[in-house]
């Protein structure tokens, strides 16, 4: 049964289907964390700033780098295969022996193009053939409907409704919790 004992690495090469790469996030990509910051819903869900200063953008980004150096999990942008311009973030966050959850963003100007499922379908599938999960675990808002046609596209299944389960600054939240499987890819 697969098991994962040891810290999630990023995978060498870097995951690309020719569209999108996911990769180590960088300096450079300061940018993107500033406009993440300015969307409410990507802030109140995640550690992205609310209020960017570029030192706070920066340190974002280095907390980003520490999730795989201290063992708690693997932060990647998604960028476009071409420019290598990050437009979002892919997440796996370890819980315990071999599960994840994940989560994900892009920003406003990068959604509408498939570029979620993308991401989503290649670091899922990843984390469950080469990674050697057992599980990996997402929990959505029901209001969030993009996101559930994501995991749904990528394979992964519903399993329940978490009742007053998500915790946010100033409001909880129920949330559809889904998995995919390694027998979900075959």
């Amino acid at each position: 049964m697969p098991d994962q004992t040891v810290p999630l690495s990023y995978a060498d090469p870097p995951l690309t289907d020719g569209t999108v790469v996911l990769r180590r996030w960088a300096e450079s990509d300061i940018g993107c964390v500033e406009e993440a910051s300015r969307e409410g819903r990507i802030p109140e869900g995640t550690t992205v700033p609310e209020n960017f200063t570029v030192a706070e953008g920066l340190a974002w980004i280095e907390r980003q780098w520490a999730r795989a150096d201290n063992g708690t999990g693997l932060s990647q942008a998604v960028a476009d295969a071409g420019s290598n311009e990050a437009l979002g973030a892919v997440v796996l966050m370890s819980r315990q022996s071999g599960t994840a959850e994940i989560g994900y963003w892009l920003i406003e100007r990068a959604r509408g193009r498939g570029l979620g499922s993308r991401a989503v379908a290649l670091v899922a599938r990843w984390a469950v053939s080469d990674a050697r999960l057992a599980r990996v675990e997402a929990f959505v808002e029901p209001v969030n409907i993009a996101s559930q046609r994501v995991l749904e596209k990528v394979g992964f299944r519903r399993e329940g409704h978490l009742r007053s389960y998500l915790v946010f600054n100033a409001r909880r939240a129920d949330a559809f919790i889904y998995s995919l499987l390694p027998s979900d890819l075959t």
